[in-house]
C-alpha cells in the first residue's frame, strides 16, 4: 500500500478546494482579472475627484492636523481649481473638526521644468470645535466629573463630551508650492472662525 506524507495530504486537500478559475491560472503573483479591473475602477476615481491627503501642526490652539480633499477643475483659466476638503485637529485641549471649500491659484510662469510652482488660495470654513480641560478650585463642587482632595476639587470636562460643541465659520487663507510629484506644502491661516495657522504637507494622488 503505498503511503502519503502529511504535507502530500494537505496539499491535496487544499488543490480540491481552489476554485477551478484560480487554480488554472498558475501561480498566486497571477492576480485575477477581477481584482485587476477594481483596482483600475479606484485608480480611475482617484484621479477623476483629483484626491489627496495632508497633515500637519496648527497653532493657537495646537492641534495635530490631518484630512482629506478632492480637486476640481481648472475652471475659468487653467490655473484655477477647486479644492474641497475634510480636515480633522487634535490637540492636548481642543477637538475641532473643518470642512473646506478653498479655491487655488497656481502663480502662472510654471514649467515642465520647474521645480516647484508657487500658489495662494481663499475659501469659506465651516468648523466644529470642543475644549476639554481641568481645573481647580477650592472649596466643594457639586458636579458628578469632581474629585474633592483636601479641600481642593478637580473638575475634568471630556473632550468628546459633544454637547458642549461650538459651530464657527470663517475664511481661510492659503499660500503654498507643490512639485512634479504631486507633494505640496502649504501655510494655512484661518481668520473669524476658530482662528488658527497650519502649516501642512499633502499629496495628490
Amino acid at each position: 500500500m503505498k503511503k502519503y506524507s502529511f504535507l502530500t495530504v494537505i496539499a491535496a486537500g487544499f488543490t480540491m478546494l481552489m476554485p477551478h478559475q484560480a487554480y488554472a491560472q498558475g501561480a498566486p503573483g497571477n492576480v485575477p482579472a477581477q481584482a485587476r479591473q477594481a483596482e483600475s475602477d479606484v485608480e480611475r476615481t482617484v484621479r477623476r475627484f483629483g484626491i489627496g491627503v495632508q497633515g500637519g501642526i496648527g497653532l493657537d490652539p495646537e492641534l495635530i492636523e490631518f484630512g482629506a480633499h478632492g480637486r476640481f477643475g481648472p475652471f475659468f483659466r487653467r490655473n484655477i481649481t477647486f479644492r474641497p476638503g475634510l480636515q480633522f485637529g487634535v490637540g492636548e485641549v481642543t477637538t475641532a473638526m473643518g470642512i473646506d471649500l478653498d479655491v487655488l491659484y497656481a502663480l502662472p510662469g510654471a514649467t515642465r521644468t520647474t521645480r516647484w510652482t508657487p500658489y495662494l488660495g481663499a475659501g469659506p470654513n465651516f468648523s466644529l470645535s470642543h475644549r476639554g480641560f481641568s481645573t481647580d478650585t477650592t472649596g466643594t463642587t457639586t458636579t458628578t466629573s469632581t474629585v474633592t482632595t483636601a479641600g481642593t476639587s478637580t473638575t475634568t470636562t471630556n473632550r468628546f463630551n459633544f454637547s458642549d460643541t461650538d459651530f464657527n465659520g470663517g475664511i481661510n487663507f492659503i499660500a503654498g508650492a507643490y512639485n512634479q510629484s504631486n507633494w505640496f506644502l502649504e501655510m494655512k491661516a484661518t481668520a473669524y472662525g476658530v482662528s488658527n495657522v497650519k502649516l501642512l504637507i499633502g499629496v495628490n494622488f
